[in-house]
């Protein structure tokens, strides 16, 4: 059964947020999940206008719920995660404003920002270069060492498993770290291996077979990561944050939002107890 049976899409009828539909669509069909389709609005439409109007052509997939709620769109789509059971939120990095023509130089619109530093469930959001490609046909993680990061490796990993994909996990390395030249050769492996464990701590084996390589890369850690997805393809990348999006934080994330082409499954930093489970082998299967 896959993890994913619920899945949210808040759309406010600009072009922009209706970058969301294909994907979101595709996912649900291809999961099998429902697809909650959410409008924060003060007039309410009949439901078939109401998609109509948000630019969703729901087709042959039946499982297609849209709710139309009065108020604050981000709060609603919090609202909405605990109300509908969602273990998936697809959401564009920019909605109405950005199809204007008027926050072109912003990274996130504020709804989508609210969004992300509150959700309690995975995002997949797509930013503003967004290029649509579907069927995926592999997922990228970025590997740190952080609580964040492993449980971003967790979620991918299940998302992978369920959608039959293979995932690349990498982790950059910008060379300050290292201690004597062989370092990257023996030690660095070694620790990688390790984050990956940790990651898959929560998973099933089958999940964790999802990860087929685990990659060590020297460079700024966003420019490693866009280097990667433009290499390998990857229809997304996977990385786990701290949730705060002010000055001086999130910098990679912040980058990637400016320039990457892929969508981007964000997970929000929460406590954990880290516990390991050692796969060995399994990790290059």
């Amino acid at each position: 059964m896959s993890r994913f049976d619920s899945i949210l899409l808040p759309l406010d009828g600009s072009t922009q947020a209706a970058k969301g539909v294909g994907c979101a669509m595709w996912l649900a069909e291809t999961l099998g999940a429902t697809l909650h389709v959410l409008h924060a609005t003060a007039q309410a439409l009949p439901a078939r206008e109401a998609l109509e109007r948000l630019r969703v052509e729901r087709g042959e997939q039946p499982a297609v719920i849209v709710h139309q709620l009065a108020g604050n769109a981000a709060a609603a789509v919090v609202e909405a995660i605990t109300a509908y059971d969602v273990d998936l939120v697809v959401m564009s990095a920019g909605g109405e404003s950005a199809s204007a023509g008027l926050a072109l130089h912003d990274r996130l619109g504020t709804v989508a920002r609210a969004v992300i530093e509150q959700c309690p469930v995975p995002v997949l959001l797509l930013p503003l270069h967004y290029r649509e490609a579907l069927p995926w046909t592999s997922m990228l993680a970025a590997a740190s060492g952080e609580v964040a990061a492993d449980q971003a490796l967790e979620a991918a990993a299940q998302l992978a498993a369920a959608l039959g994909l293979r995932v690349t996990v990498v982790h950059s390395e910008d060379g300050t770290l290292a201690a004597y030249a062989d370092t990257m050769h023996h030690e660095y492996p070694r620790r990688i291996e390790e984050m990956v464990e940790r990651g898959l701590a929560g998973c099933a084996t089958e999940e964790c077979r999802c990860v087929e390589q685990a990659l060590l890369r020297r460079g700024d850690p966003a420019t490693v990561l866009l280097e990667q997805v433009a290499q390998r393809a990857s229809s997304v990348l996977a990385l786990g944050w701290h949730g705060a999006f002010e000055a001086g934080r999130a910098l990679v994330l912040k980058r990637l939002l400016e320039q990457a082409a892929c969508a981007l499954l964000l997970v929000r930093g929460a406590d954990g107890s880290g516990a390991r489970l050692m796969v060995g082998g399994e990790i290059n299967e």
